[in-house]
Formats: C-alpha cells, sequence, structure tokens
C-alpha cells in the first residue's frame, strides 16, 4: 500500500482518536481495512467505560468481527495512532491480522512502564510473521495521545 494511502486511514484514526479525547479518554484510534474498506473503527474508551480493556485496537477487532461475521481477520491491516501495548498486540495476533500501521511509538513519547517492549521485540518474541509501518504521521498522532497527559 502507499504512503498516501496510509496517511488517509491514519488520519481517519486521529479523527477517531479525537472523538475519544473530547469524551476524556485517551486520544487513540483505530481502524481495520480490507480490500480498501474500512470493516472496523475503534476508540480508546477506559475512563467512559470503566474497562481497562477497551483499547482502540481491540475495540476495533471487536467491531470488525461483528461486521465481517467471523473472528478471522486474515487479509486485514489495522492502523492505529499509537503502538500497539502487548495486550492489543496479542489480541491483534489472535485475530490473525498481519499488517500493522502505526503512528506514534512509546519511546518517542517517553512511556517507560513496559521496559524494552516494543511491536518489534514483540513480535519477534513469539516469532510472528507481521508486516509493521511505523512513522505514519507520527508527530499528529503523539501529539493528540499527550492531550490527555496535559489535562
Amino acid at each position: 500500500m502507499t504512503a498516501d494511502k496510509h496517511e488517509h486511514f491514519m488520519r481517519i484514526c486521529l479523527e477517531i482518536g479525537a472523538e475519544a479525547d473530547k469524551q476524556g479518554n485517551m486520544g487513540v484510534g483505530s481502524v481495520i481495512v480490507r480490500n480498501g474498506e474500512i470493516v472496523g473503527r475503534g476508540r480508546n474508551q477506559i475512563r467512559t467505560a470503566k474497562s481497562p480493556l477497551i483499547h482502540a485496537e481491540t475495540d476495533a477487532i471487536a467491531d470488525a468481527c461483528k461486521s465481517l461475521g467471523t473472528d478471522d481477520l486474515s487479509g486485514t491491516t489495522l492502523y492505529t495512532t499509537m503502538e500497539p501495548c502487548p495486550m492489543c498486540a496479542g489480541a491483534m495476533l489472535q485475530a490473525k491480522i498481519g499488517n500493522w500501521v502505526v503512528g506514534g511509538r512509546f519511546k518517542s513519547v517517553g512511556r517507560t512502564d513496559m521496559g524494552q517492549y516494543s511491536i518489534e521485540s514483540f513480535a519477534k518474541f513469539v516469532a510472528a510473521d507481521i508486516q509493521i509501518t511505523s512513522g505514519v504521521l507520527q508527530q499528529e498522532c503523539e501529539a493528540l495521545r499527550g492531550r490527555f497527559y496535559k489535562r
């Protein structure tokens, strides 16, 4: 997929993340794409849903599975404004999402509570065969996430 397509879908993720931010959640948004069409959307809802499990990626996975009527998301690409945490990365593997496109990175925003974790180290640790593209609209994605900590 071209850089323009990646930016197109990441801008949609930023819009979804901005909705989460307006609701008092961390501003993270995700979409799942199959054959150029969005099949799932998700946003961080930890604060409003009072659940540590509803991250943008898990929300998008649930939406895509529901809309497609399957738990197998092979052939899809997940776009997300922030690097997925280990829980989300595990869910993405379970859903068989083979392409991950990421905006912001934990290391870039100074997050240190997960040690040396990165999605690359996770993929290596579990021997996952995934394609990772990072740095798509990175500054915008990190700025959106940062609003949560400025409040």
